[in-house]
């Protein structure tokens, strides 16, 4: 644990490496939740660990800090795992390569954990200190956050005695975060059916890759390109004109991942061979064109492939490329109160195959709840028509601004002391824990903080190590002027 020596701050980078050596990914948090807890009562804290692994941890103020009102941290403890295929790596069982690459720090083909590895360091930065003013500390380390927000959804607030809280889910350092989207996910269940594979078809691997993907609310506006939907219109096109047929369909990461490759078997008559080849050419001619600028290294590869025992009937086929088509899927409203901020959006973000049935999950962040049920509704009108289910889950609430919060007026003042110019407050698209926060804890007031991530939730996911510690200095200021 030698990488990040000589880094600064030293004792956030110390922690850093530290957890990056234990694997967490969504569902296996175990051992980081052991590890954390452990670690707070080592140095005399109170830990409340739940049956899912969400902690709450408790330190007292420092001398004349008290009786000031407590502080509330949050930060989740999972991380989205994916690898590059040339990586020999089981993300369950090891922890996270680092590589200093110049002023950033990334992983070595695999995903760094940034998100949300970067909050649990801060908060660790703090509890372990011995020489920082501040009041009484309660922090909040959720489990499942990437995954459907499930630790936020089922933590117990029954400990938590503040109402000012302090988030290090953020991506920004000059900026103050002080509002967020909700969001709800929902399956798309298509049921199926299969047949023999005939003498007269032949099998293809055919695969759009090179997408850039990125944070499904993030990047959502960037206009790139989601290879799953793009994926069903290239065979919808493929089915306008002849039999074509899936085997099965499985892709995607992560439910706040914009997919960046598809690949899957399909069938087809040998004599149609030419001409489908023709249409898969047309299309990625098409893509070329329409994502340039966006999306400037998609490829659509058509290669042989060994015939299967069964394939998906020709008419379920073509009601799946339909569904992957006419799902929503990117921007589809601006706010008109904060200028250039989307307001909802949707992305189809993992399709899978099982038991006869192809689910298709979609995330819809939303600043404004109706809006959010709106395009739930055109996904169950969808589903209506083609003979599919639809299951939610994960209904989150919006963190709404509050420009008169006293946190955030403690915060901007704390910045402008420290750096002589005025941060930027943000509202995002995000949709975090804090919507739920908001929910459980009756009057509380929210910020969050955070250094420069990159391409978060995907394997070229970097952090801006120099940014770290202008981010550490306002978290100290904020915690030295909240001795009310």
């Amino acid at each position: 644990m030698q990488v990040l020596k000589g880094l600064e701050p030293q004792e956030f980078f110390k922690y850093f490496e530290e957890i990056s050596s234990i694997p967490r990914g969504s569902y296996h948090e175990k051992k980081i939740s052991d590890h954390l807890k452990k670690f707070a009562e080592d140095r005399g804290m109170t830990a409340y660990q739940d049956e899912y692994y969400n902690l709450l941890i408790k330190k007292a103020g420092t001398p004349g800090y008290e009786n000031a009102k407590p502080v509330l941290f949050h930060g989740h403890m999972d991380i989205v795992l994916d690898k590059e295929d040339w990586v020999e790596q089981d993300m369950l069982t090891e922890g996270i390569r680092l590589v200093v690459d110049g002023d950033y720090i990334r992983a070595d083909g695999t995903t760094l954990g940034a998100d949300n590895g970067v909050g649990v360091a801060f908060m660790m930065c703090v509890l372990g200190s011995v020489d920082i003013p501040h009041p009484p500390i309660e922090c909040i380390i959720s489990v499942q956050e990437e995954v459907g927000k499930r630790g936020g959804i089922v933590f117990n607030p029954e400990n938590i005695t503040g109402k000012r809280l302090m988030d290090f889910n953020w991506h920004k350092p000059d900026t103050i975060f002080a509002g967020c989207a909700g969001d709800i996910s929902a399956y798309y269940r298509l049921p199926v059916h299969y047949e023999k594979v005939t003498d007269d078809m032949a099998f293809y691997h055919l695969s759009i890759t090179g997408g850039l993907g990125g944070h499904s609310e993030f990047d959502i506006n960037l206009e790139r390109c989601n290879v799953l939907v793009t994926y069903g219109r290239l065979v919808n096109r493929i089915a306008l004109q002849h039999e074509v047929h899936f085997t099965e369909l499985n892709g995607g990461i992560n439910r706040y991942v914009i997919p960046g490759n598809m690949e899957s078997l399909i069938g087809i008559k040998k004599s149609d061979e030419e001409q489908i080849r023709a249409i898969v050419g047309e299309v990625a001619a098409e893509l070329t064109n329409e994502y340039k600028i966006a999306d400037p290294e998609l490829k659509v590869t058509m290669m042989p492939a060994e015939k299967p025992e069964q394939m998906i009937i020709y008419k379920d086929t073509k009601k799946i490329c339909k569904a992957l088509h006419l799902l929503p899927c990117g921007v589809k409203s601006m706010s008109l109160e904060i200028p250039g901020l989307v307001e909802s959006s949707n992305t189809v973000a993992i399709i899978e195959t099982k038991d006869g049935i192809v689910n298709i999950i979609s995330t819809i962040p939303s600043a404004v709840t109706s809006r959010k049920y709106d395009i739930l509704q055109k996904i169950r009108d969808l589903a209506d028509l083609m003979g599919a289910e639809v299951e939610t889950f994960a209904d989150c609430p919006e963190w709404p601004y509050m420009p008169d919060s006293k946190l955030l007026a403690t915060a901007k003042k704390a910045f402008k002391n420290l750096y002589g110019y005025e941060p930027n407050v943000e509202v995002s698209h995000s949709s975090l824990e804090l919507g739920l926060f908001h929910k459980k804890i009756p009057g509380v007031e929210m910020i969050s903080l955070g250094p420069k991530a990159y391409d978060v939730h995907t394997t070229k996911e970097r952090l801006n190590w120099t940014t770290v510690q202008m981010v550490w200095d306002h978290i100290k200021e904020i915690l030295k002027n909240l001795n009310d």
